[in-house]
């Protein structure tokens, strides 16, 4: 019994070494480089507000469809009792981001890696969909994909 306390223990502190949200202000390699031209050239009024739920060890819903070309506010909710990523580069690189909101304050014109939202949290993501394709999801902290806390997002 003490060694899967141990082992319980030792999961929980991984995942509690989230390492919050990567986002940098110039664009790395594969991201869009127009980024900013093209938000500027988006009502942002009629942005689709999409809702995603983050728990242990699930994405509500799991499986996400945006159409290229059209606004969208991303709404990361984490339900969890402990910080949750939500991670696809691909995704990423395929959108241009307004900003990225959480209770902190915002980031404008973001190139995201990775959004980390803490237990209870919530953070929002205004982008619009430029590249078409299929991107797997998953949260970054440890082991929690292998718990599967994966998806799938596809652009269309």
């Amino acid at each position: 019994m003490y060694r899967h306390l141990l082992g319980a223990i030792a999961l929980t502190a991984l995942a509690a070494c989230a390492g919050g949200d990567v986002v940098r202000k110039t664009p790395p390699e594969g991201y869009l480089q127009d980024a900013p031209a093209r938000v500027a050239a988006i009502d942002w009024s009629t942005a689709q507000t999409v809702e995603v739920a983050l728990s242990e060890y699930a994405f509500t819903p799991a499986v996400l469809t945006f159409e290229a070309g059209k606004p969208y506010r991303l709404l990361l909710r984490n339900d969890g009792s402990s910080a949750h990523t939500f991670a696809s580069m691909g995704f990423f690189q395929a959108i241009a981001a307004q900003k990225l909101v959480s209770g902190a304050g915002e980031e404008t014109l973001p190139y995201i890696e990775s959004i980390e939202v803490p237990s209870g949290g919530s953070k929002e993501l205004y982008f619009v969909a430029a590249r078409a394709g299929s991107f797997p999801l998953e949260c970054s902290v440890f082991l929690h994909d292998a718990f599967g806390m994966t998806g799938e997002i596809t652009v269309r």
